[in-house]
């Protein structure tokens, strides 16, 4: 079994390059080559001055797929997961790449592969932009990544989001654009922990970050966390300060695992 969704905006542009069918974009080598590994390939395309990412996965596992019945819920592949999550972080107002298409072939109801194509966004990655950043500069991209992920757990979405999951668009001190990507998950829909959940959750992405590289000083901790707690809900009595010590003990603690040591 086949599905597949293009959206009607493209659909033109799709089929003058001969990628209207799941077939034709399963099977594709147009384009550069982005990621190529036994679980996936990621492509880059680039249609009449139009930049388009392509994401598709070699195969899928069973297990995700029973967890998904377990839950009553249709069984997708991970593009297709991530198309849902796109609509459904969309939905409550924030801003995500443009999905063009996207597709899965299943057998007997469990997926077996997949693929979705996105829009490029413009502007940078927020990785980037925080490198070549100044101090001052950096304190307030920490404090509006720490408002973009209170948000987001807020509203109830806890996937793993680093800097550069986010394309920054426009001046650190002028109303900047970030725009969410690769948003790949197991659950594309929002869900509401308790207020120790919330916590664990954040504790959980500043350890992921800390295993991607990317590490802050305390000023710009305290920035993250005064922005992640005014962008909660009165619901959830997390104070600032008690925020940044727990966010600090496990930076620090990364810290100190990954210094060099020294040398007579």
């Amino acid at each position: 079994m086949l599905r597949l969704h293009i959206n009607s905006k493209f659909a033109e542009l799709l089929q003058r390059h001969d990628l209207d069918t799941y077939s034709c974009i399963s099977q594709t080598t147009v384009g550069e080559v982005v990621e190529n590994n036994e679980s996936r390939d990621v492509r880059r395309l680039e249609l009449d001055n139009q930049v388009l990412y392509l994401k598709r996965t070699k195969s899928e596992k069973t297990i995700s797929a029973i967890e998904s019945y377990a839950r009553l819920r249709l069984a997708h592949s991970k593009p297709f997961k991530e198309m849902l999550h796109y609509k459904q972080l969309a939905k409550h107002g924030f801003d995500v790449a443009e999905v063009i298409a996207v597709g899965e072939e299943l057998n007997y109801a469990v997926p077996q592969r997949g693929f979705i194509i996105t829009a490029a966004v413009a502007g940078e990655d927020l990785a980037h932009v925080y490198q070549k950043a100044t101090k001052t500069d950096q304190c307030l991209i920490m404090g509006q990544f720490g408002a973009l992920l209170g948000r987001l757990h807020n509203t109830g979405f806890f996937g793993s989001t680093r800097l550069k999951d986010i394309i920054y668009s426009g001046s650190p001190s002028a109303n900047p654009t970030l725009t969410l990507i690769d948003r790949e998950t197991r659950n594309p829909y929002p869900k509401a922990p308790s207020q120790n959940g919330i916590i664990d959750r954040l504790l959980l992405n500043i350890r992921r970050q800390g295993q991607a590289g990317e590490r802050f000083n305390e000023e710009q901790w305290q920035a993250f966390s005064e922005n992640y707690c005014n962008a909660l809900s009165s619901g959830y009595d997390i104070q600032a300060d008690q925020l940044l010590q727990q966010i600090l003990a496990i930076a620090n603690r990364k810290e100190r695992i990954g210094a060099p040591t020294g040398s007579n």
